[in-house]
């Protein structure tokens, strides 16, 4: 699926302004340029739902111009919880860093048999070019047994992406029922955890 949004060139005009008018001030960079644009929210918020930082997002300038981005960081305004600042990386034809969603393939043995899949990494940190960004990295859990467990080492990669992560981390493993019972005790009041960074804002940036 291509995702795309409108973009304009940021004058001198305030972020607050801006973002009391309902648009979404940012920069786009890489290593050969940076130059402050603006969004629109509504559009940023309904496109970013389904590209995420895995996909990537056409940005339709106002030249006519069009460039290829990831979003790299988005600023949260802790109080109205919205975005006030977006990040965008404009790709060229060098590789980037980038998480690459796990989808997981088959039914494990060790479930049929009782015991419970825990997916310890849900993305996967990969070196790749922009034209080869695979959707997803398939994990095939067919073969686990209670006990068992895939690591980093283990994934087969497509063709031009390279693992950027420890390959002895794991990546799902298949535990006894009571260990996820303890797992899930564990994890009953979890920290939030958002896709959103929260850093510095644009004026403290400046």
């Amino acid at each position: 699926m291509e995702y795309r949004i409108k973009a304009q060139n940021r004058g001198n005009e305030k972020p607050a302004q801006l973002r009391d008018a309902g648009k979404l001030p940012g920069v786009l960079y890489n290593k050969k340029e940076n130059r402050k644009v603006v969004v629109e929210l509504k559009e940023f918020n309904k496109v970013f739902m389904g590209a995420g930082i895995h996909h990537v997002i056409t940005l339709e300038l106002e030249d006519g111009q069009t460039v290829d981005t990831l979003v790299r960081q988005i600023n949260l305004d802790k109080r109205r919880r919205r975005p006030d600042h977006v990040d965008f990386y404009a790709l060229s034809d060098e590789p980037v860093l980038m998480y690459v969603p796990v989808k997981i393939v088959g039914t494990a043995t060790g479930v049929r048999m009782g015991g419970v899949l825990q997916l310890v990494n849900n993305d996967i940190q990969v070196k790749v070019s922009p034209k080869n960004i695979p959707d997803s990295i398939e994990v095939d859990v067919s073969a686990l047994n209670i006990g068992d467990s895939l690591h980093m080492s283990d994934l087969k990669l497509p063709q031009g992406v390279t693992l950027a992560m420890n390959a002895g981390d794991t990546v799902v493993a298949i535990v006894p029922p009571e260990d996820a019972e303890k797992l899930t005790a564990e994890a009953a009041s979890p920290t939030e955890v958002e896709v959103i960074k929260k850093g510095k804002t644009e004026e403290e940036k400046a």
